[in-house]
């Protein structure tokens, strides 16, 4: 077993730990995430799906990645909708802005499928999915925080285990 296939089971468990750590602090209102940062973050985990799924380059670990990336998001995406159906979902100029680029580098892609358009564009929508919630931290007062510093921490350890298979040059083309 190679070293892509051995980090893709701890990427999945943690990600999916966190995942569920960050849906119940949702749930019992212990965060206040911004419901912009989490559109985002589905419109960029829908773009890598798809591109993934448009590739012949096929793997586990991507697969396995992609698949965990999706669920996870798009959960928390549900569960900031149902837990903010109540508040107003007025969007701030910036929001408005990270949301615009967010959909201009998905229809970019769309309509090019060019690989070096959709690497661009993922990339662009990811950096601006933080914006609205770093404006949300920055404006922070005293209540709930708009999100929980393990999860971020914890994202961090996933994305540098998740490249290792980078790194390492041990790249796998087995289903």
């Amino acid at each position: 077993m190679d070293i892509s296939k051995v980090s893709v089971i701890p990427v999945v468990l943690l990600d999916t730990f966190v995942s569920a750590r960050y849906c119940t602090k949702l749930v019992r209102g212990e965060i206040a995430p911004r419901l912009a940062t989490w559109l985002i973050f589905e419109v960029g985990v829908l773009m890598s799906l798809a591109a993934y799924l448009a590739s012949p380059d096929h793997s586990l670990t991507k697969a396995a990645l992609n698949a965990t990336d999706a669920v996870m998001v798009t959960v928390i995406l549900v569960l900031v909708l149902i837990k903010q159906r109540s508040r107003s979902s007025q969007f701030t100029k910036n929001e408005r802005i990270c949301l615009f680029v967010a959909c201009l580098a998905a229809a970019l892609w769309h309509f090019t499928r060019t690989g070096w358009v959709g690497l661009i564009g993922f990339q662009a929508v990811m950096s601006v999915a933080y914006l609205p919630t770093l404006e949300s931290v920055w404006k922070w007062r005293p209540g709930p925080p708009p999100e929980p510093m393990d999860k971020w921490s914890i994202n961090m350890l996933i994305a540098v285990i998740g490249i290792v298979p980078a790194f390492t040059g041990t790249q796998t083309t087995s289903r």
